[in-house]
């Protein structure tokens, strides 16, 4: 008996050390004078500060030509410059004339249709944009003209007088001006915009209607700055013969520029296919 009460006992008392023990672990420990021990403050470090990153200069804007005070003289046009007058295959791709004579380029064409009639212009000693208007009429004013004036020697197609009938179910040709000029008078007006109004607009080299020898997107000539391109249909094809084509552009303030020529040949059914073709 008295040894189960000295083990019931032994038993409370350990767990009874055991709980104050734990306890007294907890009290905080004090200083000598009863305070809690100090902080001490980590310094910081320091990032020297980076220079100001400066602002980026804008670059300058491309400006175009804004003109000069040169006067135009009766031999001496102002206005745009044709860098190019020539022939092109229907896919864009150009041609070599067959020929030239007397300084102008001759290009053949089998049935006098199906190919296109490329020019092309840079702005003249005047220093203005050349315009880019291709029909722009008034039937009782010959002082209104498109900015591309071109023209032919010779009826193409059924040289239909109506101007600019380029659609079904009116559509008709071109009449011609022989000799070329290009006298303010209203049939010579009426038959450059009758033509004029045939052609497309290029304005960037990437875009044009004529490609290079890599099968790229690119003007003729690398000076050009706008180039007009028209596919010669056969409603309006030229006759079988040789037709001289003239044209001159004029610039954004009405200037014309010189003009510039080249010959169309038909040589009609049957004839031998010319050697001269090849793409440039």
């Amino acid at each position: 008996m008295r040894s189960s009460l000295r083990l019931w006992c032994v038993g409370i008392s350990v767990p009874l050390v055991l709980g104050l023990s734990a306890c007294a672990a907890k009290k905080p420990v004090r200083g000598p004078a009863g305070e809690a021990t100090p902080y001490e403050a980590t310094p910081v470090p320091t990032v020297a500060p980076a220079a100001p990153t400066p602002e980026p200069t804008a670059a300058p804007i491309p400006t175009r030509p804004i003109g000069t005070d040169v006067k135009a003289t009766k031999d001496r046009p102002i206005g745009p410059v044709v860098t190019f007058l020539g022939a092109a295959r229907a896919d864009g791709t150009t041609v070599e004339p067959v020929r030239v004579d007397k300084g102008i380029p001759v290009y053949r064409s089998a049935v006098g249709s199906g190919f296109m009639l490329v020019v092309e212009v840079k702005p003249g000693v005047g220093g203005r944009e050349p315009g880019r208007i291709v029909f722009k009429h008034d039937p009782k004013d010959p002082t209104i003209r498109p900015d591309l004036e071109i023209e032919t020697t010779h009826d193409m197609g059924d040289g239909s007088r109506a101007v600019c009938d380029k659609r079904r179910p009116t559509i008709g040709g071109v009449p011609g001006i022989k000799p070329p000029n290009f006298a303010e008078t209203q049939t010579v007006s009426d038959a450059l915009n009758d033509l004029s109004c045939r052609f497309e607009t290029f304005i960037e080299s990437q875009m044009s209607c004529t490609m290079d020898r890599n099968g790229d997107f690119s003007f003729v000539k690398p000076d050009s700055t706008l180039q007009f391109c028209m596919i010669v249909a056969r409603a309006w094809a030229f006759p079988v013969g040789r037709t001289l084509v003239s044209a001159r552009v004029r610039d954004t303030d009405g200037n014309p520029g010189p003009v510039k020529q080249v010959w169309i040949e038909n040589p009609g059914p049957g004839a031998k296919p010319a050697a001269a073709t090849k793409g440039k």
